[in-house]
């Protein structure tokens, strides 16, 4: 058997530079769990766990913009992985002491089309693609089959938040999003959200949490407009939108209720929520519905089209079994207290059970780990048993 110090000192010619999916979070940033951003509970905890993984093996990790200047080949090699950045692997690719290890394509087409499109170029780079989705969903997008290989969304909890999903003492329905817009409309569920806050806003049994509802909707995504264009189009709207109020955001922001203190908390405190994610789509499934189920939450969900596959039924309400919100408000007005118990219970065992293990930080940090291991194995020194 290998002693422990021979793999720390292996380890130590291997460095892992991660391009995080928004320059908010270079310079280390992508493994500060507690951040202050307004974006969700411990959103960065996935990415901190597998740092912690690799650093245990003596593996230093950091966000690429830290990569050093190139050293001399028999060196360490640099491992870069790429979580949507599309900006600098032409350059490393250059690098004869840079391995481009994988590219994760974690954002949906709807946001980032220009991604999709800059696909069929990344995976002739890259030894690895990894997608949410398969190759035939994704080909609209990409424009020519892609070679990936499949990844879930990894979660930040493990198991649910004991003091809030105990609670009882809950309001009805709550939805937490924020006023925003798609880039391409295709299968999209924004407006969907809206058309639902609308129609719960009648009779004031929502609440609406989130950012940006006292201002028109931003639209997702990258875009060449400058930003001086765009807050002169902000403005505008702004002005437009007081001559001729646009219905459903009135609705909206009647019940909108400023920002969640915290996502967890917030659904805490109701029995159920709009779950929808942003577009319908083979494999796309965030954070969303999870969020619920930690809480204690029922979701009433709508996206990714096998939903039933992955996660059994009896966990989630599906808004695909309604011909619309006025016979899903029947329906959750007939639940008993037993009823909405079987659910909560259900996404427990869930999340308690094999089924979820594709979802969580330790299958994802494992996925590195084996790519890791898969440069080190070519190594001369790996090979030559030292």
């Amino acid at each position: 058997m290998t002693d422990r110090n021979d793999q720390v000192a292996d380890s130590a010619r291997v460095a892992v530079y991660i391009d995080p999916p928004s320059h908010h979070y270079l310079n280390d940033r992508l493994f500060v769990v507690d951040d202050g951003r307004p974006s969700g509970d411990r959103l960065l905890e996935p990415y901190a766990y597998l740092r912690r993984r690799l650093e245990e093996r003596g593996i230093p990790v950091h966000t690429a913009d830290l990569m050093p200047p190139e050293t001399e080949a028999g060196a360490t090699t640099n491992l870069y992985f790429s979580l949507g950045m599309l900006g600098n692997y032409r350059a490393l690719a250059r690098r004869r002491d840079t391995v481009l290890s994988a590219f994760f394509a974690i954002e949906c087409p709807i946001v980032e089309p220009s991604l999709y499109r800059a696909l069929a170029d990344v995976q002739h780079a890259f030894r690895h693609v990894f997608s949410w989705s398969d190759s035939a969903a994704l080909e609209r997008f990409v424009g020519e089959p892609l070679r990936c290989e499949l990844f879930r969304w990894p979660q930040s909890f493990s198991e649910v938040h004991p003091a809030i999903w105990s609670r009882t003492d809950r309001k009805f329905l709550v939805m937490i999003n924020s006023n925003k817009l798609p880039r391409v409309y295709w299968q999209e569920l924004y407006t969907e959200r809206q058309r639902a806050v609308e129609f719960f806003a009648q009779t004031d049994e929502i609440d609406l949490y989130g950012p940006n509802w006292d201002k028109p909707a931003n639209r997702v995504g990258k875009t060449w407009v400058p930003a001086t264009v765009r807050r002169l189009q902000q403005q505008w709207l702004t002005r437009w939108q007081r001559l001729r109020p646009d219905p459903q955001l009135v609705a909206a922001r009647r019940v909108w209720r400023g920002r969640a203190r915290s996502k967890a908390e917030t659904l805490g405190d109701y029995t159920f929520a709009i779950c929808f994610e942003n577009m319908v789509f083979k494999g796309w499934i965030t954070e969303k519905i999870f969020d619920c189920f930690f809480a204690g939450t029922v979701p009433i969900y709508w996206g990714a089209p096998e939903i039933a596959e992955l996660i059994p039924p009896e966990c989630f309400i599906d808004m695909r079994q309604f011909s619309g919100y006025a016979e899903l408000a029947r329906f959750l007005k007939a639940l008993r207290v037993e009823d909405v118990q079987r659910y909560r219970d259900s996404a427990r065992a869930f999340l308690a059970s094999s089924q979820f293990e594709p979802f969580t930080k330790q299958t994802f940090a494992q996925r590195f780990l084996t790519l890791v291991d898969e440069v080190r194995a070519a190594q001369p020194s790996a090979r030559a048993g030292v």
